[in-house]
């Protein structure tokens, strides 16, 4: 905003120049800025730019690491009585064949 109002140093002015030739966002951006007519608003829109970021940028919150989802606790289920059933069967196999 300094830079599009003039009142930065010359010194100041060639850095941002030159950071502006090095990034075709922030030229693209200090252009449209220039074009505005009503500069009052600039400082307005720029807030609220920035309160958008922040929203869009901070951290989400974790889920529960305990939640186990409906697919893995299926998995599980089964996978259980699986092993259950080749314990009866093998309990019931050791009956009739060690007579």
């Amino acid at each position: 905003m300094d830079y599009l109002e003039g009142r930065l140093s010359p010194d100041d002015a060639h850095e941002v120049e030159k950071l502006m030739v090095d990034s075709g966002f922030l030229d693209d951006a200090v252009e449209g800025l220039s074009q505005m007519k009503d500069k009052q608003k600039i400082a307005g829109i720029l807030q609220e730019l920035n309160g958008h970021l922040k929203t869009r940028t901070k951290p989400k919150k974790k889920k529960n690491l305990l939640i186990i989802p409906d697919q893995l606790t299926l998995a599980v289920a089964t996978t259980i009585t699986v092993l259950l059933l080749i314990v009866i069967a093998y309990v019931i196999y050791r009956m009739y064949h060690t007579s």
